[in-house]
């Protein structure tokens, strides 16, 4: 070899040394220092097609995922848009966007990094495999390995994030907090505390105690794989390198377990640790400034680790801090609890403020322990106390099908608070489109038939009026005589703006092609991106509870009822928060749910059933924690004082609520006696809200319950426009009727209402004549009613009523106006059957001729004498 520049020596066999320098050397170009490729055939030409083919696929997937993602953005503001105070609507989607952004960020940057760091001590990775007697050994690129050291990171951060979707409720409430001005009695914090800051608090930490415990896990696995970290006589070693990045780890593991032990107090108090005596509770609160100290200690101690091996402290700092959590958090509160758990509480006065803070969490500030407004007389509330029931009422209208459309069904029923006929009970039952029956068309109906024509609405309202043992059915002469929204509206509309002009509010305008493209991509409908839908407006997310869920994902809405306000009708539905922390509160179950220690109707949603006009309010006697959500969403949850009177004179009780407080009673009574529910569930009666007032009735919710044969205590509730109101009964020595047992091929009992007629109780239930395929009644067979201790029954209610009298003793003899409403509805049958002939339709004319038979009483064999009481 030589040093003379711009000469090529060879240094091995296709491998020549090349000098930086010309030199003057003909025909070569400036050439590097590093070795000279290899001699080798020259690389075949890619194909072009291939490439091209990657490329397109590539981008339509990426138009595919991003045309999707900005046609649903262009859908949902332009819904926001047609939605009262919907621009706070779009600000929450905002917020929610950027919450689980930073979340998703900070978990991927935390698992790359951790990986990353990883990835630095390893200098190469090796993969042996066998080919017979030869083992051939393999090397990683690095490339490669930083790939998957990148997507590894990538996929930490996406598991870790799962279900944090919902953190920006939490989030914009801590920014935000509610304000009580009450103070728990033993840390003598804010109950706004335990609601608002609390659960966004304890959601940071288990987030962290994930973060920090998967990549302690994870990285010391790591280490042991590559031989950086080992153990000898169960003490760990590692290199510089290693036990410098476990070192840290450890120290924020142990950070945040002492966080946990700070948090423990509240967390305590809160009930987020089941509920506790109190020596457990003082157990537990002596505990944590302990844990929290041995906490501050092992992280000391995993630092030292990290910068000097010293692998004895380490287990040492470690084992003290999982011993003093056990003892401090385990052992000795589950002890104490399990040695007082059927005493009694000999702290009086924590007992006293357990159930006052017990009230508050459940909206139960004061108990009425008194007789609710009861009705004047027997005969006024025979006939005011309903006797059927809203499954029972719907299945009987939907049989009427002369007074409703025929591509719709009745889809709720709901008890209204003014009579429609002489201070009778009265149900109002509003209609839904039967889409089911029109799937089952042939041929199937079009895309203009579901979303265009009389499928995509229905009519008015139906009133159903209990005529003594019959219902009487008659249209509701609403202001409006079509309606587009209401419960099980599944699809979306489109309608004429010339023709509804109300529509044009709450509906979205389809103008302009990239919005109808944008709807019509979001909706999976082509059909709204032709040019014919220019113009029109589509009515969207047309169910109520889906359309309030969308507006307040923060609450839970119940079942909506319709209520009939200034001629229009409206569908409201009660939306409740719910905790699972609240000081010294003991959890209830929430029908069926998860066991919540704080349970409120916080806002309550109204939509109008023709007009879809929307809105939130706050309803009456709404706590801080609805206000300061209000706070945070105005103007899209209005104030009380917004609530129309019309709709605020109807709301009816909460039925959650309800379940919550009859809960509450059962557990502050003082006796020992086994209670059962009588009914078994909450019924509706209106009633009115003060003994021999005036004012009009209110729809009131209650709930009996039994001790033996007598009745234990009557509770009931209704909504005042200053709040609710509970009432809790104890009558003494009130004796139930005998429980009503129908037969399983004719009849079946209805619903038990019990209330109080002149301070003496007063039941009412009747014996359904039903068919054992369940469908609907065809009448009622026996009306049972009692008053105090007299007893009578009666095929109809006045014959009840007149036999209840007559045991009493009493001269009254109301009027018998079974015979007017039988003769009534027999002239309505004899009308339908006949109409039914003449046009043919034998079936119809056949079941209407069995309905007349059967309220005559015509062709009935008589089995047996009339029954008593079963």
């Amino acid at each position: 070899m030589g040093t003379v520049a711009g000469i090529e020596y060879p240094a091995g066999a296709g491998a020549p040394l090349r000098s930086g320098h010309r030199g003057g050397a003909r025909f070569l170009q400036d050439r590097s220092r590093e070795l000279a490729r290899r001699s080798e055939p020259g690389r075949v030409k890619p194909v072009v097609r291939r490439r091209a083919l990657l490329v397109g696929v590539g981008l339509l997937v990426a138009v595919l995922v991003g045309g999707r993602w900005v046609a649903l953005e262009t859908a949902e503001r332009a819904w926001g848009a047609s939605l009262p105070g919907g621009s706070a609507y779009l600000t929450a989607r905002d917020f929610a966007r950027l919450v689980s952004g930073l979340l998703l960020v900070g978990a991927i940057a935390w698992g790359t990094a951790n990986l990353l760091f990883v990835y630095r001590s390893i200098g190469s990775m090796q993969l042996s495999r066998r080919l017979g007697d030869l083992e051939i050994v393999e090397a990683v690129p690095q490339p490669l390995l930083l790939a998957g050291t990148i997507a590894c990171g990538l996929l930490f951060g996406f598991l870790l994030t799962l279900g944090t979707g919902g953190w920006w409720m939490p989030a914009a409430l801590a920014s935000r907090p509610p304000t009580f001005g009450i103070a728990d009695p033993v840390l003598q914090r804010d109950l706004g505390f335990y609601l608002g800051q609390l659960p966004w608090t304890e959601r940071l930490r288990e987030l962290a105690l994930a973060a920090v415990c998967a990549a302690t896990v994870v990285v010391a696995l790591l280490y042991l794989g590559i031989g950086s970290l080992r153990f000898r006589r169960w003490l760990p070693y590692a290199n510089a390198h290693a036990r410098a990045h476990v070192g840290v780890l450890l120290a924020l593991l142990a950070l945040t377990l002492t966080w946990g032990a700070l948090l423990d107090p509240a967390e305590s108090v809160a009930g987020l640790h089941g509920a506790l005596t109190r020596r457990a509770l003082d157990a537990r609160l002596a505990a944590a400034p302990i844990v929290a100290g041995v906490g501050v200690a092992t992280t000391v101690v995993s630092l030292v680790w990290g910068l000097r091996e010293k692998p004895l402290l380490l287990v040492t700092g470690w084992g003290a801090l999982v011993a003093a959590s056990l003892l401090g958090f385990a052992i000795v509160p589950a002890s104490l609890a399990s040695a007082g758990r059927n005493a009694a509480d000999p702290d009086t006065a924590l007992t006293a403020e357990r159930q006052r803070l017990e009230g508050l969490a459940f909206g139960v500030t004061t108990l009425v322990e008194r007789a609710p407004p009861g009705f004047p007389s027997p005969e006024v509330a025979a006939t005011a106390v309903p006797m059927w029931d809203g499954q029972r009422v719907l299945a009987a209208a939907a049989s009427r099908r002369s007074l409703i459309r025929p591509q719709s069904t009745p889809t709720a029923a709901g008890l209204s608070a003014h009579s429609f006929g002489d201070a009778r009970a009265t149900w109002l039952v509003a209609l839904r489109p039967d889409l089911d029956s029109l799937a089952l068309r042939q041929p199937p109906p079009g895309w203009d038939a579901i979303h265009r024509g009389a499928s995509a609405r229905v009519g008015r309202p139906v009133a159903a009026v209990e005529d003594d043992t019959v219902l009487t059915f008659a249209p509701v002469a609403t202001r409006d005589s079509t309606m587009w929204f209401g419960p099980r509206f599944t699809e979306f509309a489109v309608a004429t703006a010339d023709t509804w002009p109300a529509l044009r509010q709450s509906g979205i305008a389809l103008a302009g092609w990239w919005r109808r493209t944008a709807l019509a991509w979001a909706l999976q409908s082509p059909a709204l991106a032709r040019r014919e839908t220019d113009g029109l407006v589509l009515l969207w997310r047309r169910d109520v509870l889906e359309r309030l869920g969308r507006l307040a994902p923060f609450a839970t809405f119940d079942a909506a009822v319709p209520v009939l306000a200034d001629s229009a009708l409206w569908w409201v539905a009660y939306g409740y928060f719910a905790g699972e922390a609240f000081p010294l509160a003991r959890p209830v179950d929430d029908g069926g749910r998860d066991s919540v220690r704080y349970l409120h109707a916080g806002v309550v949603g109204a939509v109008n059933a023709a007009t879809g006009d929307t809105r939130l309010y706050l309803p009456p006697g709404a706590d801080s924690l609805a206000a300061a959500w209000a706070r945070l969403l105005a103007p899209l949850i209005r104030p009380l004082d917004s609530l129309p009177p019309a709709l605020r004179s109807q709301l009816p009780f909460p039925g959650r609520a309800f379940r919550a407080a009859t809960a509450l009673v059962e557990r502050w009574r003082s006796d020992t006696t086994t209670w059962s529910a009588r009914p078994r569930d909450p019924f509706e009666i209106v009633a009115p809200t003060i003994d021999g007032s005036a004012e009009p009735h209110r729809v009131w919710m209650a709930q009996g319950f039994e001790a033996g044969s007598t009745l234990a205590v009557l509770v009931a509730a209704t909504m005042t426009p200053d709040g609710p109101q509970v009432w809790k009964w104890r009558p003494g020595t009130a004796r139930l009727p005998p429980l009503l047992v129908g037969s399983p091929n004719t009849t079946a009992p209805g619903v038990p209402r019990l209330w109080t007629v002149a301070r003496a109780l007063f039941s009412e239930q009747a014996l359904f004549t039903q068919a054992p395929a369940g469908g609907p009644p065809t009448g009622i067979d026996t009306v049972f009613l009692s008053w105090g201790d007299h007893r009578g029954q009666g095929r109809s209610v006045t014959a009840a009523l007149h036999s209840l009298l007559a045991s009493s003793g009493e001269a009254r003899s109301p009027a018998d106006t079974a015979l007017a409403a039988r003769w009534r509805r027999a002239q309505q049958l004899a009308a339908q059957a006949d109409a039914a002939l003449a046009a043919g339709d034998l079936e119809r004319f056949g079941q209407l001729y069995a309905q007349l038979k059967e309220l005559l009483g015509l062709g009935r064999r008589k089995l047996a004498p009339t029954p008593e009481r079963r």
